[in-house]
């Protein structure tokens, strides 16, 4: 028996299931649509023995950075534009929102956007699928979520006792072609059953998979952070933890070869308004979770609960290289991509090299 897709309209699907109090961590808003080209006046801005920007620049670099909703780069993002720190460092930002992180990567290759990110999955098999015509680059690594929020399977309330009765049950949600796709598939390889007999729930956006399993169309999901707590909101039962299953999950920040040529030490600048973000918002939680609630219409402490459950890593980390290898020998093994290639070709390590020089430690000899 072959794999059902059974594709899923989200508006069609939101009419008959409404979900309140879900937020912008488990919805997709597209933000104000970016400009048709970046405005570059000057890549440098003076930095002092610390790294930080030593006055405010003369003149000013324009990035336009595609986000994924609900993610660690559109919190950071967001708040270092509302705090200035991009300015101190000679950046202008265009911000715009995207469901999924290989969405972003879409925006970056059609030429809207310089900077995006994608968990390790989506990049591997993005780059896997487009070997020999793609320019992106991996040139930092993001974050990594930790402790409970890594998530894990959920099942349909009916399932819960007996998780052997999943085998070709009503369906597994997945997200075609983001890391979604790879926890499903990691996880129905841990229950033990045959992928190719399973149906799979092909959906758009969380907020879709959310409604699919209020309205009873699906038995399980993989979910993490606060979509996991709106799963268990539905009476979903975790049947098991990422660690049992395999999976451990880190994101990537990407450009094209040609940007990061161009604009080294603007990304390189980038990077350190990311750090330095990153620390306003250890120092001041409560503060940012209500301006973030109001920006992007979230549950405040369903991003303090996401936030305090991730691990930041900038630069290029030999051990996140081969995380990456690791995922990359998995999806070659399971017939996603046709070429089995080294993910050390995807690395661009001039802007991280100058931001944190201590911090690359991946070999890309």
């Amino acid at each position: 028996m072959k794999k059902k897709l059974i594709g899923l309209l989200t508006a069609g699907v939101l009419a008959a299931a409404s979900l309140a109090g879900c937020g912008n961590t488990a919805s997709g808003n597209a933000g104000t649509q970016p400009t048709q080209a970046a405005d570059v006046n000057s890549d440098t801005v003076s930095l002092d023995a610390a790294g930080a920007p030593t006055g405010a620049p003369a003149e000013t670099t324009k990035l336009r950075l595609a986000v994924m909703t609900g993610g660690l780069d559109q919190y950071i993002d967001e708040v270092g534009q509302w705090q200035g720190i991009f300015e101190k460092y000679g950046l202008e930002v265009e911000i715009t929102e995207y469901v999924y992180g290989i969405a972003t990567i879409d925006a970056i290759v059609n030429g809207t956007a310089d900077i995006g990110n994608m968990a390790d999955y989506a990049t591997v098999n993005r780059l896997g699928n487009t070997y020999g015509v793609t320019d992106l680059k991996i040139f930092s690594d993001l974050g990594a979520p930790q402790g409970d929020r890594v998530g894990g399977l959920y099942v349909a309330p009916e399932f819960a006792d007996d998780i052997t009765s999943l085998d070709g049950s009503k369906g597994f949600i997945t997200t075609t072609g983001t890391v979604v796709d790879y926890y499903i598939a990691r996880s129905i390889e841990y229950l033990g059953f045959d992928y190719d007999k399973q149906n799979i729930v092909a959906v758009d956006s969380t907020q879709t998979a959310l409604a699919v399993a209020s309205s009873g169309g699906a038995s399980a999901y993989f979910a993490s952070g606060s979509t996991a707590t709106r799963f268990e909101e539905l009476g979903w039962v975790k049947v098991a933890t990422a660690d049992e299953i395999g999976i451990s999950t880190t994101a990537y920040l990407l450009s094209t070869e040609g940007f990061i040529s161009e604009h080294t030490d603007a990304l390189a600048q980038y990077l350190l308004a990311v750090d330095e973000t990153i620390d306003y918002i250890n120092n001041n939680l409560d503060e940012t979770a209500e301006y973030l609630g109001e920006k992007l219409s979230l549950i405040p402490e369903d991003f303090k609960s996401n936030w305090t459950n991730r691990v930041f890593q900038h630069g290029l980390n030999a051990d996140s290289a081969a995380h990456l290898q690791e995922i990359e020998q998995w999806a070659y093994g399971a017939g996603r991509f046709e070429t089995d290639y080294q993910v050390t070709e995807f690395y661009d390590a001039r802007p991280a090299t100058i931001a944190f020089p201590e911090a690359v430690t991946v070999n890309l000899d």
